[in-house]
């Protein structure tokens, strides 16, 4: 039972160990996932800042071209104001401007030549966000988009609507064209430091999906199955909303030091646990066996002995089924321990214990109720021959010579037998039965003719 008991314990302390364990991973991605997601946040500001500054320095152009309302302007001053564009942001790659949705200036003019003369509104890729421009009156960021001369960019589109008058509603005003900045995906991305984080962390630009729509990868590396990412909202003008993601590619850290510590720790504490449960239990069954066992033969007390005939009368109550007992008393101890010393006298009633035993079956019990005295404790009732048999087999087997230290020590014992609820019903009476009938034999044994006879043995009485 201890050994169960203690199993159990370690057991449910590995259990609560491993619980424990998960706890301090669950921890452990929390803390890289927060430390991805600070990344994460320092890119998304940056490139906000990137854009945005970008668009501020676009809406310097529309203001440029919104002064001439519709007539040519300089291409040597719409240069230069190009040249400065791109000089101070290093993001912007092209500029192009299209009054009446038609391409009529790019800078820098190589390698975009092929661009110039493109009518938008026949261009069914770049058309809608054009028309989104024009429409709402608004900057309008879309893309990513794939260069016919290489490369990946985001387009940002400026609607120009020029002020007839001073103070003039933009929505009373005349569209006028679209100023087209290119930003450079991988100098965007270089801008706003997203690819110096720290390696081993990887960032994807994913749009917004509409209704039905899947999101779309626009910039960075395809996220893998299982990455669960960190994610932060990238606000863009013209009400764009994409996600940033973050992800290791390694995965999430959930395994360190402190796991160790926790899983040895956890295991020490549990071994330890289960082998004070042991001890203990151990402990409070070898009180209790002393409580309720005989300390010198290590056989049944007499407390032990009742509290199994109680049981036995319970179940008789039930089924009708009694027991038996045979009350052993040895005849002339007291010159046994006299002649030889109490230690061999112990060893002789160890000697008579372990005889009763070996004559019984294992669940019969014997207990040692006295000092030379024992009773033999056996469910289910016999019949009078049966019990006859029996105590002669005892008597045959008590009564055998002991040998001590090459000294033959004659024995003899005296047994008187009761039946449960036969001969009595209480346990008391039934004990008292017993006790007279084998005081009977022993009073009409035949007493032996001197205690100690030749030889210095002494005889049974």
């Amino acid at each position: 039972m201890a050994s169960i008991a203690a199993v159990f314990c370690f057991l449910v302390g590995i259990a609560l160990t491993g619980y424990v364990g998960l706890f301090v991973r669950s921890e452990l991605v929390y803390h890289h996932k927060s430390d991805v997601l600070s990344e994460l946040n320092g890119v998304r500001a940056r490139l906000e800042l990137e854009i945005g500054r970008a668009v501020a320095h676009g809406l310097g152009l529309r203001d440029y071209l919104a002064e001439f309302e519709g007539r040519a302007f300089e291409p040597d001053t719409f240069r230069n104001i190009a040249t400065e564009l791109i000089n101070e942001n290093p993001g912007i790659r092209s500029i192009g401007i299209a009054p009446g949705n038609i391409l009529r200036a790019v800078y820098p003019l190589a390698p975009n030549e092929g661009a110039v003369g493109l009518d938008y509104r026949s261009n069914t890729a770049q058309w809608p966000a054009v028309e989104q421009a024009m429409r709402s009156r608004e900057i309008v960021v879309s893309g990513p988009v794939d260069l016919v001369q290489g490369g990946r960019a985001l387009l940002v589109r400026i609607p120009v609507y020029p002020a007839s008058y001073t103070s003039q509603p933009l929505a009373e005003r005349t569209y006028w064209g679209v100023a087209t900045l290119v930003m450079d995906e991988a100098k965007l991305l270089a801008a706003a430091g997203a690819l110096s984080v720290p390696e081993g962390i990887r960032i994807s630009v994913m749009s917004q999906p509409g209704d039905g729509d899947a999101a779309e990868l626009l910039f960075g590396d395809a996220i893998p199955a299982g990455a669960d990412p960190v994610s932060a909202p990238l606000l863009l003008p013209g009400n764009v909303e994409w996600q940033l993601l973050g992800y290791p590619v390694e995965g999430w850290r959930s395994t360190g030091r402190e796991v160790w510590i926790t899983q040895f720790v956890g295991s020490v504490l549990a071994l330890v646990f289960s082998a004070m449960t042991f001890l203990l239990i151990s402990e409070i069954y070898r009180a209790r066996s002393i409580a309720l066992h005989d300390p010198l033969t290590g056989l049944a007390n007499r407390r032990l002995l009742e509290e199994r005939m109680n049981q036995l009368v319970a179940m008789c109550d039930r089924s009708g089924v009694g027991f038996e007992i045979f009350y052993v008393d040895l005849d002339a101890f007291k010159p046994v321990n006299d002649h030889y010393g109490h230690s061999v006298g112990d060893q002789l009633l160890i000697e008579i214990g372990r005889r009763l035993q070996n004559q019984t079956r294992e669940y019969d019990t014997v207990a040692r109720v006295g000092g030379d005295e024992f009773i033999v404790l056996t469910p289910g009732n016999m019949r009078q021959a049966e019990k006859e048999t029996f105590v002669a087999r005892l008597s045959e087997r008590v009564n055998a010579a002991f040998q001590f230290s090459g000294t033959q020590i004659d024995i003899r014992a005296s047994i008187g037998s009761a039946g449960y609820p036969m001969d009595a019903e209480t346990i008391s009476d039934l004990l008292r039965v017993a006790d007279a009938r084998m005081y009977a034999q022993k009073a009409r044994s035949k007493p032996s003719a001197s205690n100690v006879p030749e030889g210095g043995v002494p005889q049974a009485g």
